[in-house]
């Protein structure tokens, strides 16, 4: 169970009903919030010191509490409150004044667009300062693990830089026979090398730090005299480092025998390697994407990744051979495409039908130009086995990896997208079977997913999943929440926060949700002949909301499958209610009248949450989950920000249910609060069936 992350934000504006209007807009454009409206400097002193938040939004004009004051407020408790501000000044003087506030950017009232990228793009750059605080404790920690680990190897390790000992450990100060670290640091390197080594030496630290490899290690063979003046050889393992971020040369002496390295080379050879085609596997494949992405990132050359997927392979493979023949014919083909790639290149096994290549040190165009050489030469290639001949058309995909790759996984991603358009060409043709991964825009995923949204409904792609909630209090009735997921055109599963906003500006919501709506009764009247307590809740659109016929035709439902009103429960979101609140009382008072019930999701992120109680008939209350998320910090304040707001509810005889608890960790805290239900992956997942043991729990 998954949800938009929910953005903490403070509103400082002179209007709550602007605030309001604000929330609203951002819950539209699929962004929901948590929002507290600002009135005075005291109050957001005991809102920054109280929780984290993520944005605040103000109005330059704002009196109750200036922006300037704002900001002063916000470093000095030192928070990371980026403020973006709202200005009516038309000129690009307010522009400019409200940047030498200290505000993130400026943007005009009404440009609710414009206001949206801006709040996405500095949410995301919080979220990016957020990771790399943590990484940075990572790091520390990392480093400090390390240090303690090379101060404590068997082997003999030396960090080497301008030719004199910047860190020995203990092994390596045993192997030359002194008594202490301090007795080589800062010693030259030459001073312990055997007078007719010492040239050899010298040559070899000057030209290896000019043009040795970043990678690779290299070997170095030289006498060393030890403290008590006597001789000692040593092969010395050498390649490029950092020590205390340092560029150095390090020095590894093993202590394990030939025999043992020999074994390990051995294993570490099988472990790299793809058994049914001789070339690398998946592991070894991600192995070099570290070390090229590495590469790239400190500036050196870009490489490529290509993805090569073989089409209707195992199609043709059965049809001819018989798919124990698989093995012999992905062979084949590695052995073929193995001979049309350099010496260089990195050629792995990635999955049943498909390789990757590694190319360093290329440009895209001529990634693209050796890619469609490539799609050509297999392309024509025949596979011969033992006399059968098959022959596969293929696609091609390409990622450029430079100095923007985040991580080894991303390249993949990206060749697999290129190679999936690059499959979907019509034409037969190899040279158009190959794509150059490029971002697509957001006007192009929007009508892809309209696109597919509206095929979707023409073929009837659509099936429920239901997920249980589960009750805290000893309630013997049995809820699952029922979640809707469109099946892609390759089988894959998409979620609605994908699709939902595409199927509304096609109007195709109401038709959606009538769709889960008969299907959840047809389901639950097959179910409810071996378990009668089974209560199904189910998701409602903005546009069912508004839509005067619903309530009518669900009775006509109700009806025509002998189903018990009561089996049913209505969930709206708490922003759709309050855009909409008197039409959302009519259609919770109309639903009730049939017997039914409604309850109210995401609930909690309003600016007065309990105002829509006051209108809406709604039995049920289900907190946002990001109330479940701040409990995973296990701050006093998150305990007590969710137990105010359930003993609140509980007065109001709502039935309270909590999701996104993901662990047991929570458990304890949500007991404690007197929560009804809790929902979340910690009990299961969304399932195609309604077989969860409610009795195992109770």
């Amino acid at each position: 169970m998954s949800q938009t992350k929910t953005i903490r934000l403070l509103i400082l504006n002179d209007s709550r009903a602007e605030a309001e209007r604000l929330i609203s807009m951002l819950h539209n454009a699929g962004r929901p919030v948590r929002a507290q409206h600002v009135e005075n400097d005291e109050a957001l002193n005991k809102l920054l010191q109280e929780k984290v938040w993520d944005l605040m939004v103000g109005l330059d004009t704002t009196t109750n509490l200036k922006p300037l004051d704002a900001i002063r407020i916000i470093r000095r408790l030192n928070k990371d409150v980026p403020l973006i501000l709202q200005t009516n000044d038309e000129t690009i003087r307010g522009t400019v004044d409200g940047l030498k506030l200290g505000a993130v950017d400026v943007v005009k009232v009404d440009e609710d667009q414009h206001l949206l990228f801006v709040i996405q793009r500095e949410f995301n750059n919080r979220e990016d300062r957020d990771r790399r605080r943590v990484a940075e404790r990572r790091y520390n920690e990392i480093e400090r693990r390390n240090q303690q680990l090379l101060d404590s190897s068997r082997d003999a390790i030396a960090f080497v830089q301008d030719g004199m000992f910047l860190y020995t450990n203990d092994s390596f100060v045993e192997l030359l026979d002194y008594d202490s670290r301090d007795d080589l640091e800062c010693m030259p390197v030459i001073d312990i090398t055997k007078d007719r080594d010492q040239d050899k030496v010298k040559r070899f630290l000057k030209d290896f730090m000019l043009k040795g490899s970043d990678i690779e290690s290299t070997k170095l063979e030289f006498s060393v005299i030890t403290k008590d003046g006597a001789e000692r050889p040593l092969a010395i393992e050498v390649r490029k480092s950092t020590f205390e971020e340092e560029l150095c040369t390090q020095f590894l002496i093993r202590t394990s025998t030939a025999d043992s390295q020999e074994l390990e080379a051995q294993i570490q050879q099988i472990k790299s390697q793809d058994l049914a085609t001789g070339l690398y596997n998946r592991g070894y494949l991600l192995d070099t994407l570290h070390l090229v992405v590495e590469n790239a990132a400190s500036g050196a050359n870009n490489s490529a990744l290509i993805h090569i997927g073989v089409d209707k392979f195992h199609e043709i493979v059965d049809g001819k051979l018989g798919i124990a023949s698989a093995d012999l014919v992905i062979g084949s083909i590695a052995d073929f495409a193995k001979s049309q790639v350099k010496a260089d290149d990195v050629l792995c096994r990635y999955n049943d039908n498909s390789f990757m290549l590694v190319i360093p040190n290329i440009d895209p165009e001529t990634a693209l130009a050796r890619a469609k050489t490539l799609c050509q030469k297999l392309t024509s290639h025949i596979v011969d086995i033992d006399g059968t001949t098959l022959q596969f058309a293929y696609a091609i995909g390409i990622s450029v990896v430079n100095e923007t790759t985040a991580d080894a996984e991303t390249p993949i991603g990206q060749a697999v997208k290129a190679y999936e358009l690059a499959r979907a060409e019509s034409s037969n043709n190899a040279e158009d079977k190959v794509r150059l991964y490029e971002p697509e825009t957001r006007e192009e995923t929007k009508r892809d997913v309209s696109h597919s949204v509206q095929k979707a409904l023409d073929e009837g792609r659509f099936k429920l999943l239901f997920q249980p909630i589960l009750s805290l209090r000893g309630s013997d009735r049995e809820h699952y929440e029922v979640l809707l997921r469109m099946i892609g055109e390759d089988g894959s599963e998409i979620s609605p926060q994908e699709f939902l906003s595409a199927a509304a500006k096609i109007g195709a919501t109401t038709k959606i949700d009538r769709w889960v709506i008969l299907e959840s009764i047809k389901l639950l009247s097959e179910h409810r002949k071996n378990s009668t307590n089974t209560h199904l809740i189910i998701n409602l659109s903005r546009e069912s909301v508004l839509d005067a016929t619903l309530p009518p035709w669900i009775k006509v439902a109700f009806k025509a499958a002998n189903l018990p009103p009561d089996a049913l429960v209505f969930q709206l979101n708490e922003i759709d209610v309050n855009d909409h609140l008197n039409v959302a009382a009519t259609f919770s008072e109309q639903v009730t009248k049939l017997g039914s019930s409604c309850s109210i999701t995401r609930f909690g992120c309003a600016l007065n949450p309990f105002n829509a109680l006051q209108h809406v008939k709604a039995s049920h209350i289900k907190i946002d989950g990001s109330f479940t998320q701040e409990l995973q910090e296990n701050t006093p304040e998150a305990v007590q920000a969710l137990n105010e707001l359930v003993s609140e509810l509980h007065k109001l005889d709502k039935i309270t249910i909590v999701p996104f608890v993901e662990n047991a960790s929570v458990l304890s805290k949500l007991w404690q609060s007197g929560v009804h239900y809790i929902q979340g992956y910690y009990l299961q997942g969304p399932a195609e069936e309604m077989n969860y043991d409610f009795d195992t729990e109770s």
